[in-house]
């Protein structure tokens, strides 16, 4: 295995993960699937590259910084007036009914109600970089692609409440006790911080562009907010996702003529971040997990599809969104990534010093890491095949 500097890391990651993009799109699949295995061939697999010390953390936690930012920036006034209540409906409902259909199937499989209940709790976070990089190649553009984008964005942070909630049940289970003071903290450090701080700097942010008049120094100033509010959010425990997504809410309702413009100096540069950010996931996935993962593994895969599907659909049909939306929205939910991921080894901290604690969490990240290997190839395409089914592609893209 060799050690390579940055740049040449960078590079050749950008280069390799651009010529499989372009094999997959020859062969009707989406180019991120082409990233993720040109990460999985130079790492896993031939051992020919090792991240540079902690690259892989920067590099994905800055791409999910832009990616919630951009999430936030389609949560416009607007947006929110036509499509708000229905997204919050569809994705509460959505949520919850996938944490229901995989702790039942697991439950099913396993008789084992710790077990289920906290793959349960997982099952509902879905990948935002994942969604928003599959549209952005798809260039889908409708109101099934806003939709999505709207309840990617909601999704994890009802993800964390309900895996919050899990894992305390868990805790009283196997003899840990139910602090509600416990429940409460990481609910309000979680979400409640990351709202203030992300509102907070997106006001900041806002007045301060408009002072600007020149949309290089905008689109300076924009990205060091991200990063900072980004850096803030991860020093005090908060949601750094959550944080920056509301930083562009905040931004785009009180100076929408400046968030328009970052929106499109940032889809200039959000090209080359997609391949570096999906490769590093292809060198850090680990594909021989698959096999421990066995049947647990491919019943959660199952129950999680089933639950993202009807519940989506379900969610659809009670905001009363047309009916394109309630055929398709569930197969642009699959992606599963860096936030379960993060959920899974928080897993392993809580539970440790309980007894069966340290195998519920080491359990918990086998699965969660062998299957994001499957959501993150599947997800990209079904959400593709939805946004084409739906008509939101044009056609040179198909």
């Amino acid at each position: 295995m060799i050690e390579i500097g940055p740049f040449l890391f960078i590079g050749t990651v950008v280069i390799f993960g651009f010529l499989l993009g372009k094999v997959t799109q020859w062969v009707r699949l989406t180019s991120i699937v082409g990233y993720i295995i040109a990460g999985i061939i130079i790492g896993p697999l031939t051992h020919l590259i090792v991240l540079p010390p902690d690259a892989g953390n920067l590099i994905v936690n800055f791409t999910l910084a832009i990616v919630a930012f951009i999430i936030g920036l389609s949560f416009s006034k607007a947006f929110i007036r036509r499509t708000g209540k229905m997204v919050v409906k569809i994705t509460i409902v959505e949520s919850l009914i996938t944490f229901v259909a995989v702790t039942l199937g697991v439950y099913i499989l396993t008789w084992n109600l710790p077990i289920a209940l906290i793959l349960g709790a997982l099952g509902p976070a879905t990948a935002p970089a994942g969604t928003m990089a599959a549209i952005h190649d798809c260039k889908a553009r409708g109101n099934l692609s806003r939709i999505t984008i709207g309840v990617v964005g909601l999704d994890d942070a009802i993800a964390v409440i309900i895996f919050v909630i899990g894992l305390a049940t868990v805790r009283l289970l196997i003899g840990g006790g139910l602090s509600l003071l416990l429940i409460l903290e990481i609910i309000f450090m979680e979400i409640g911080v990351a709202i203030f701080l992300g509102i907070l700097m997106g006001t900041v942010l806002a007045y301060t562009t408009k002072i600007l008049k020149h949309k290089e120094d905008i689109f300076i100033i924009a990205i060091g907010a991200i990063l900072l509010c980004a850096g803030i959010a991860e020093m005090i425990g908060a949601s750094s996702i959550l944080a920056c997504m509301l930083l562009g809410v905040a931004f785009i309702n009180i100076s929408p003529r400046s968030g328009r413009t970052i929106n499109r100096s940032i889809e200039g540069i959000i090209a080359p971040i997609f391949v570096v950010f999906f490769v590093v996931a292809g060198l850090e996935l680990r594909p021989e997990l698959l096999i421990p993962a066995g049947v647990l593994g491919v019943v959660y895969i199952i129950s999680r599809i089933i639950g993202k599907y009807s519940g989506a659909n379900l969610g659809s049909r009670f905001a009363k969104v047309e009916p394109k939306v309630q055929k398709y929205l569930g197969f642009a939910l699959l992606s599963q990534a860096g936030v379960a991921i993060g959920l899974a080894l928080l897993v392993s901290h809580e539970l440790a010093g309980l007894e069966g604690g340290v195998y519920l969490g080491a359990l918990a990240i086998t699965i969660i890491t062998a299957t994001t290997v499957v959501f993150e190839i599947i997800g990209p395409i079904s959400l593709r095949f939805a946004v084409t089914k739906a008509m939101e592609v044009p056609k040179k893209v198909k």
